[in-house]
């Protein structure tokens, strides 16, 4: 696709219907708990980081210089923030999960067959009409921050959840479906 004027925008969101921007609240999280709990965290939904992927480079030295190649793959922590809501209970929604991780009344550490779900980031055109999908296996929550109160604020509590995510896998997108 050659560009008749570089420095016009006019290739994006033109009436041809290309360039249509990606916007950050067309999106939703998806994660394979409990039909009940399921549903309560994707209506509670506020915010969303899409996961960084990273390998550590691996320096092999040979002779006066060194090359790198790639290393161990890695997913850096998410942060998946939700509305906290007087007559649903999204908190609980969270700490069944949490508790499956650890359980603060018996002190023990879950099994990872157990607490480790599949989760699915998926962003949509404002239409809905394409897809762009995520597939995150491995994810649990390591670390829950409930909010915080004030006596001067009206401002909805948000719970901020650490996820930890084993692998990040965007091949499952269907752009156009």
């Amino acid at each position: 696709m050659a560009l008749t004027n570089p420095q016009a925008a006019d290739h994006i969101a033109a009436e041809a219907g290309t360039f249509e921007p990606q916007r950050q609240n067309n999106f939703s999280f998806e994660v394979a708990l409990g039909s009940a709990d399921k549903d309560v965290i994707v209506m509670a939904l506020q915010g969303f980081a899409l996961p960084n992927e990273s390998n550590d480079p691996v320096e092999v030295p040979y002779q006066n210089e060194k090359r790198k190649v790639a290393g161990q793959y890695g997913v850096d922590d998410m942060q998946l923030t939700v509305r906290d809501y007087v007559d649903v209970d999204v908190r609980g929604a969270i700490m069944r999960w949490r508790k499956k991780v650890y359980d603060p009344q018996t002190g023990k550490i879950g099994l990872a067959k157990d607490y480790k779900k599949t989760g699915w980031i998926i962003l949509t055109a404002p239409d809905g009409t394409s897809r762009r999908v995520c597939k995150c296996k491995g994810c649990w929550p390591q670390a829950v921050n409930g909010g915080s109160l004030a006596m001067d604020s009206a401002d909805q509590i948000q719970i901020e959840v650490t996820l930890s995510v084993d692998k990040a896998d965007w091949s499952e997108s269907l752009v156009g479906s």
